[in-house]
């Protein structure tokens, strides 16, 4: 019996010819070529061929094929990530997106590499998975010098029994010279330059007896070119706990042309390091105070420096709020001869709190509002803490006040998120002993 459901037909007409689509089975394949019959007909593409290769593949290296399309007017249109690739015999490698990755099988093999499009007729081509041995590997003679704290890419040639010429995998070392310059990804041929000199570079490779096979050292001169530089910051103004930015090196070589980027090729330092989470590009604040306090940022190369000042906050205040050691906030005494210890709750802009705030907190007993008093007698440390002296020799109670402020570093009270000065008092019995 047949199952309840909707069914779709699936046509896609193109005005240039016969290229279409018909009865979609819903699975990933016709999904696939409905999506490509859909791009062809944008595209307008009649015909798909392989571009031109080499027709062979070493068996333990890979191969990139093209697959280039053509409209009505001739014109290519490259459908390599489009395509439906296949190797007709898996055991020798895989291919996606045209990439070919041998499999390593020893010996001499054939195998059809196939490219199919929106239902055109398959583009193919015969390839040999090739165990030709690796015999020597050349450096191209281009470039022979470059800027210093610039990245410099060099290409090779991997020469196999036969004459041939193919892609390989090969690895880039700094023979002499690696304090000027490094190869920060071996199998890619990008020197980072770090300072000016002579530097020697080799391309490396292992052949099928996985002996080593060397080219011979290239000489490569870094200019002295570099004439200054400059650290800048993602984000401008004061940087919060929690809150992120990314630095950048930027070096000028010349008054002609504009500030290049080399943070790749720089060093950046931050100091002092307790204030900032850092990577190596990206900061992260933290520890910041109320009032801001000072991070200095170092980037350097090619021996220039550059140093950016930033301001790290904590989260912005909201409130604060004076409590003793045991949570009180009213109807605090104390008598003669004793200490009470005071703290700070700080809210902060998002509603979260903080017990014992001290950053940039700032103690006083206001004598104004206060009875009268000998102010050796009764004192107030920068930490919190009152200390009534045994010798106040009091007659009856009297009551102080103290006030808690969060302050620049001019002296000037703070305010909250709300506008409001980030401050509170609290009133004190002190009793007679």
């Amino acid at each position: 019996m047949r199952s309840k459901g909707i069914y779709y037909s699936c046509v896609v007409l193109f005005s240039m010819g016969a290229l279409g689509l018909s009865g979609c089975g819903g699975g990933d394949g016709d999904s696939t070529r409905l999506a490509q019959t859909v791009d062809a007909s944008k595209t307008g593409v009649i015909s798909i061929a392989l571009a031109d290769n080499p027709g062979y593949v070493h068996y333990k290296s890979f191969y990139q094929f093209e697959l280039i399309g053509k409209d009505k007017d001739g014109k290519d249109i490259d459908l390599t990530n489009k395509a439906t690739w296949k190797i007709s015999d898996p055991s020798l490698g895989s291919i996606k997106n045209g990439y070919l990755k041998a499999l390593g099988k020893e010996g001499q093999n054939n195998a059809i590499i196939s490219a199919d499009y929106a239902g055109l007729p398959t583009a193919e081509r015969s390839v040999v998975i090739s165990n030709a041995n690796l015999t020597s590997i050349t450096i191209d003679a281009s470039p022979s010098s470059g800027d210093e704290c610039r990245n410099i890419t060099f290409t090779s040639q991997a020469h196999f029994e036969g004459g041939l010429t193919l892609p390989y995998a090969i690895t880039w070392v700094v023979t002499e010279g690696n304090a000027l310059a490094n190869f920060k990804d071996p199998a890619v041929g990008t020197l980072n330059t770090l300072n000016s000199g002579v530097v020697k570079i080799t391309a490396q490779a292992s052949d099928n007896n996985n002996e080593l096979i060397q080219s011979e050292a290239k000489d490569f001169q870094i200019n002295d070119s570099l004439l200054g530089l400059t650290v800048e910051s993602s984000k401008t103004g004061d940087l919060r706990d929690g809150e992120t930015t990314t630095l950048s090196v930027k070096g000028q070589y010349n008054s002609t042309t504009g500030a290049i980027d080399i943070t790749e090729n720089s060093t950046l330092s931050a100091a002092p390091t307790s204030l900032v989470a850092f990577d190596g590009v990206k900061i992260t604040a933290q520890n910041g105070t109320a009032a801001g306090a000072k991070v200095i940022i170092t980037g350097a190369c090619g021996g220039q420096s550059d140093e950016l000042e930033l301001t790290i906050k904590e989260k912005q205040l909201k409130s604060i709020q004076i409590e003793n050691s045991n949570g009180g906030t009213s109807n605090l005494a104390i008598t003669e001869g004793n200490k009470l210890d005071l703290n700070v709750i700080a809210t902060y802009i998002d509603d979260a709190k903080k017990d014992d705030y001290t950053n940039s907190v700032y103690w006083e007993i206001d004598e104004e509002r206060s009875a009268d008093f000998n102010d050796d007698m009764i004192t107030i440390s920068s930490s919190g803490e009152v200390n009534i002296n045994n010798d106040l020799n009091l007659n009856q109670s009297i009551v102080i006040y103290v006030t808690a402020e969060v302050r620049d570093a001019s002296g000037n009270v703070l305010n909250g998120s709300n506008g409001t000065a980030l401050k509170d008092d609290i009133n004190i019995t002190v009793n007679p002993n």
